[in-house]
């Protein structure tokens, strides 16, 4: 919108005053986080998406079991009418076709509540198309173009699951899912003439993250719009802060569990088994020393089920507690993020500019 353009001071100023919130009153934030969050386990660092808007607590995440391809990416699809997407369900363990309306409705439906602001709905339509459309044609789970999990949410559901889930409010929500699907039906985002990687997630830590931090160096060359760019509203998102304690026992055993061919040596006092944290800018941890291995951030998280590697560590005889902040791999797309610049006036187009700078987004033919 012409708000947001025009003249830019307006969300510039916004952003700045958030900022000052967030570096003097962290404490007043995370009481408000905590209460807002509830009992969230940290098993919930992946919930099952809730698209019911009296469902607040359990903001969704993509499915990030299906690591992103960094490979060239297929060439732009040819428009036709009859478009569709090839999955394979893990919980049915069946291979079958859908419309590319269908899926992208229910795509939608399983990242984000059907509550949050149209425009932010549009994007994600968007950023889920052109992800799913880089996919077709690989076969690389089951000959399928990916997987999902209709049991879960994650990926693509049947309308019968929805109706399901929603009863009275099905066909007041499936018209939404559909309006919003066909006004931005078969527009996609580009990077050199391919569709982009247009990974998401659910809350940065108030600057999203760069991917050649979080899966491949090589990223930065092959999908230099993966970058880290501010995302401040982020931070008065419900779950931005979360807490996971262990005690030592449990620490030793998650541990453990998950670096089986690593040589952990926890022999020395506690507080130095996880050590020498590396922090990228955006605040994730890079890497770190554990038990005098040096692991990934992202291992971390796996390992401890922590909902993103944007953490600080208290440790000691007594145990470890992880303070966390925001949930997801932190690379692309900000749910909440595109959520609150929705909520200030951007448009779609404005909110995937924003969030994958460089891209062109194409209209069908």
């Amino acid at each position: 919108m012409k708000g947001f353009h025009r003249p830019g001071i307006g969300l510039v100023l916004v952003f700045l005053l958030l900022y000052v919130v967030y570096t003097f009153a962290p404490a007043l934030l995370y009481n408000m986080a905590e209460k807002k969050a509830g009992a969230l386990s940290p098993a919930d660092s992946a919930p099952v998406p809730s698209p019911s808007p009296e469902a607040e607590s359990a903001p969704p995440v993509p499915a990030e079991s299906l690591l992103p391809n960094f490979l060239e990416g297929a060439a732009l699809p040819g428009r036709e009418e009859e478009e569709s997407f090839t999955l394979y369900d893990v919980a049915t363990e069946q291979v079958f076709t859908v419309p590319a309306e269908d899926f992208l409705a229910a795509a939608v439906a399983c990242e984000m509540d059907l509550s949050s602001p149209p425009e932010a709905l549009k994007a994600q339509a968007v950023a889920a198309y052109t992800y799913y459309t880089r996919q077709k044609g690989s076969g690389q789970v089951k000959g399928a173009d990916f997987a999902c999990d209709s049991e879960n949410w994650l990926v693509y559901v049947p309308q019968s699951a929805m109706q399901e889930r929603w009863g009275e409010d099905y066909e007041a929500n499936l018209s939404l899912l559909q309006d919003i699907v066909g006004e931005v039906r078969g527009q996609m985002l580009t990077w050199q003439g391919k569709p982009a990687l247009t990974t998401y997630f659910a809350i940065s830590s108030g600057s999203t993250e760069a991917a050649a931090n979080v899966w491949d160096p090589g990223a930065a060359e092959s999908c230099p719009y993966l970058q880290p760019v501010a995302s401040p509203g982020d931070q008065l998102s419900d779950g931005y802060y979360s807490t996971s304690s262990f005690t030592v026992e449990q620490f030793q055993e998650a541990a453990l569990s998950y670096f089986t061919e690593a040589a952990l040596d926890f022999s020395g006092p506690a507080e130095s088994w996880l050590a020498d944290l590396e922090y990228t800018a955006s605040g994730t941890v890079k890497t770190a020393l554990l038990g005098g291995v040096k692991v990934s951030g992202g291992d971390l998280r796996s390992a401890f089920s922590l909902r993103s590697a944007c953490f600080s560590l208290s440790a000691g005889e007594d145990g470890f507690t992880f303070t966390v902040r925001g949930w997801g791999h932190g690379v692309g797309m900000s749910q909440a993020g595109a959520v609150f610049l929705a909520k200030q006036g951007a448009d779609y187009k404005e909110i995937l500019a924003h969030y994958y700078p460089g891209t062109v987004l194409t209209s069908p033919a």
